[in-house]
């Protein structure tokens, strides 16, 4: 993984205004951490978090004509 945990909250907190390919690429990078059994519980748990938080957000989002999600 090329962005660091902290990179990651970022991207996620942020999900909301990224392009799907961006979106894409930061909801791939959250399943490799979800699979590391070498990453903390408490650390996947904020991740799962802030992605629950961030697919609130898209939902709320109001969608144009050419968004995927």
């Amino acid at each position: 993984m090329s962005e660091t945990i902290e990179e990651l909250y970022t991207e996620l907190e942020n999900l909301d205004q990224a392009d799907p390919v961006e979106g894409a690429k930061c909801r791939e990078q959250v399943q490799e951490i979800f699979a590391n059994p070498s990453i903390a519980v408490r650390i996947k748990t904020a991740i799962a978090d802030l992605l629950m938080q961030a697919n609130q957000a898209l939902v709320l989002k109001n969608v144009k004509e050419e968004d995927s999600y």
